[in-house]
């Protein structure tokens, strides 16, 4: 079976040094943006509803290994 990353993933969500702001760290597989800082809005509209973005697989964007997965 082929291994295909999704195109866009969620890596981590941390709270930043703002108070109601957070780090997003959601890489693409044309795109390594970086972290991002955000609002709860926008947490939310990623991790729920119409537009859910998954979490990451170990090691994305290479294909999981024995000892990452």
């Amino acid at each position: 079976m082929d291994y295909q990353p999704p195109t866009l993933c969620i890596r981590s969500i941390e709270p930043a040094a703002t108070p109601g702001r957070f780090l997003l760290d959601m890489p693409s597989l044309w795109r390594e943006p970086g972290v991002l800082e955000v609002d709860q809005y926008t947490i939310d509209y990623v991790t729920g509803g119409k537009y859910e973005v998954p979490k990451c697989p170990p090691g994305y964007p290479n294909p999981p290994t024995p000892d990452t997965q």
